[in-house]
């Protein structure tokens, strides 16, 4: 693919250097000397001097790099464009063949539009599931070319039944029910989540996606690649459509599931015009069982009426009786309510004193509950008590002995830390004086400086008899320079030893007060311990005192608590016995008011029932004239609805045409 850059960049390196040629040419052109020959022109100019020859080099050599990149670069760009007319004509390729391809599909496309309609006017003409099922598998299979149609249907929404299984041969499902429950994978998803589930490669999913045994052996179902879409009808799932193209391996895209959903909704519409049709017929022969029902009991209804105002009559007599009878009930309630009052008042003065007494024994049994409670309390922090002084004295013993321990560690630190003290200040006197030494260097220094300074003098006066002198002289100066920045760089090292042994001797210092410090708290500390020990000991003793001290008074305090909790709860038996009875007392008289209550509206009622009679039967009578109009104008309603029967008849003969 680079042919022509290394071809061009060869024919403008040789152009290159060919330049100088040119160059001659054109000098001879235009310069020519008679004097000489032509080659003798030619070979004196180029030797002329080395000038001339340079430049002919330079010619040659520039020029034939120059036109060597130019060159290169040129045949890139030929090679580029070579490169991109091929790919052009390769896409020209392409295209025609993706033209033919489209072409092709257009034709089958169309075909299968045509195919569909067929298919569709078959399934719209057809008022049968089973049929329908099989026609839309037939027409997804031979029309669409599915290699395998399965159709699942819901039977009582509790397993799935296979309809149509094309393009599986060998296989028998008339017997074979799935269970509607997530061992059937995805298409127990695709029923629960009325959902369409284009599936590429089914290994990639979770084990939740796949069947599950014995299911995952049923040959219909092993697949890679699938489309599953969900037939809805009402927003409830009835069944499922399962196609792919396990033969061929065609993949499957979304136009796919666009035709599948579209069959699926063919179906939906299908069942819900089944459905119409059905409930129709249904309608017509409920219609025509209810009118014939009701022109049937158009005599038993007229008897019913007769019926109906003779039992008014007897019902208005009647109430007339228990009028009378209810009155005299009531002056009889009268009396007994007086009486149950009187009970009432009585009994309930006796409760209130009961609760009163018991209120009182709940209070003193609640106080010595509370004071058993209390010492019972006591007792346990006596003991606690006496616990924590043991454990007092033990530690204060413990800490005692740290403390001791403690103060001889604090005096060998004080003893260590005054060594360190008096080390420091023997290290911070040797610094003096090596500042001593240091100040005698430099004046030996600046003295063998001057030396050296007249030294140079000397040898200068004495010109080429003193060089060699002049030479010892800077040496002595450089030796003496070299000196100098040696004694200032230990001046300043001493001085940083020195400042450094002033801080440590201050901190040293500080530390041998703090030691003295902590030792005179050490002693103070193992005095208050030792008073602490005293006082625990004395607080142990006492302890134990109280301890069995509260002991003995528990066992008083609930001798007297037993003693209330059973005055209380004699106290509380009577109180609950009056209050029952006295409970049962309003219970009556409340029962007795209630009585009179329902004789006094008994005897209202009896005498609103007199008058309801009366109105009764002139209902009656007008009902009785209604009905017969009414069942008049159900007649007419009847021959109407046999007209309406008919339209729809018609109806359901042109959509089965259709």
């Amino acid at each position: 693919m680079k042919k022509r850059a290394t071809l061009f960049s060869v024919g403008g390196f040789l152009l290159g250097v060919n330049a100088p040629l040119g160059w001659i040419m054109i000098r001879i052109m235009f310069f020519y000397d008679h004097k000489q020959t032509f080659f003798g022109q030619i070979i004196s100019d180029i030797v002329k001097d080395g000038e001339h020859f340079a430049l002919y080099n330079y010619i040659g050599a520039g020029t034939a790099i120059v036109m060597s990149v130019l060159g290169y670069m040129i045949g890139k760009n030929g090679d580029e464009l070579h490169e991109r007319a091929a790919e052009l004509d390769v896409l020209h390729q392409e295209v025609a063949e993706q033209k033919e391809v489209f072409e092709n599909r257009y034709k089958v496309l169309d075909r299968n539009i045509k195919n569909f309609h067929h298919i569709s006017s078959k399934i719209q003409m057809s008022l049968n599931l089973e049929e329908i099922l099989i026609l839309c598998g037939e027409g997804l299979h031979e029309v669409l070319g599915y290699e395998r149609v399965n159709i699942l249907m819901a039977e009582g929404g509790k397993s799935l039944r296979f309809v149509t299984h094309i393009g599986t041969d060998d296989f028998d499902a008339s017997d074979i029910e799935l269970p509607l429950d997530p061992s059937i994978g995805v298409i127990y998803k695709c029923f629960a989540d009325r959902k369409v589930y284009l599936i590429d490669d089914m290994s990639r999913y979770p084990a939740e996606y796949h069947l599950q045994p014995p299911h995952n052996s049923l040959a219909p179902l092993r697949s890679r690649s699938f489309i599953l879409c969900p037939i809805v009808v009402k927003g409830e799932t009835i069944g499922a459509f399962g196609i792919d193209n396990k033969n061929s391996h065609r993949a499957l895209n979304d136009s796919d599931v666009d035709t599948i959903m579209l069959f699926a909704d063919q179906v939906a519409s299908a069942i819900t015009r089944i459905n119409l049709l059905t409930s129709i017929d249904t309608l017509t022969s409920e219609m025509e069982s209810s009118f014939r029902f009701l022109l049937g009991s158009r005599d038993q209804y007229s008897r019913n009426v007769v019926h109906l105002k003779e039992g008014v009559d007897s019902v208005a007599d009647g109430t007339s009786v228990i009028a009378s009878a209810a009155e005299g009930v009531m002056a009889s309630v009268d009396e007994t309510s007086t009486a149950v009052n009187e009970i009432s008042v009585a009994i309930e003065q006796v409760t209130r004193n009961l609760d009163h007494l018991a209120g009182i024994v709940h209070q003193s049994a609640a106080a010595m509950e509370q004071i058993n409670s209390t010492i019972g309390n006591v007792e346990q922090n006596a003991a606690i008590s006496h616990e924590v002084s043991n454990q007092v004295k033990l530690q204060a013993e413990e800490s005692w002995a740290v403390v001791a321990e403690t103060i001889g560690s604090l005096e060998e630190i004080q003893r260590s830390v005054g060594v360190s003290y008096d080390a420091i200040k023997r290290l911070a006197e040797n610094s003096t004086r090596i500042e001593n030494i240091v100040s005698v260097i430099n004046d030996i220094t600046k003295r063998t400086n001057l030396l050296a300074l007249n030294a140079s003098i000397i040898a200068a006066q004495a010109g080429e008899y003193g060089k060699s002198f002049g030479v010892v002289a800077d040496e002595i100066r450089n030796l003496s320079l070299q000196t100098g920045h040696s004694t200032g760089e230990i001046t300043s090292i001493i001085e940083e030893i020195m400042s450094e042994s002033k801080t440590a001797a201050n901190n040293i210092t500080a530390t041998k007060d703090l030691v003295h410090r902590g030792v005179e708290l050490g002693h103070t500390t193992g005095e208050s311990l030792k008073a602490i020990y005293d006082r625990s000991a004395c607080s142990l003793d006492m302890t134990q005192q109280i301890k069995q001290a509260t002991m003995e008074q528990v066992s008083s305090v609930q001798l007297v608590a037993r003693s209330m909790e059973d005055i209380s709860s004699m106290t509380s038996q009577i109180f609950i016995a009056s209050t029952d009875q006295a409970n049962a007392t309003r219970s009556i008289a409340r029962s007795i008011e209630t009585i009179k209550d329902m004789a006094h509206e008994m005897v209202n009622s009896t005498s609103r029932q007199v008058d309801d009679g009366k109105m009764i039967r002139r209902t009656v009578e007008s009902v009785s004239d209604m009905v017969t109009e009414m069942f008049d104008n159900m007649e007419m309603r009847r021959i109407q609805s046999a007209e309406v029967i008919k339209e729809l008849e018609s109806m359901k003969s042109l959509t089965c045409q259709l």
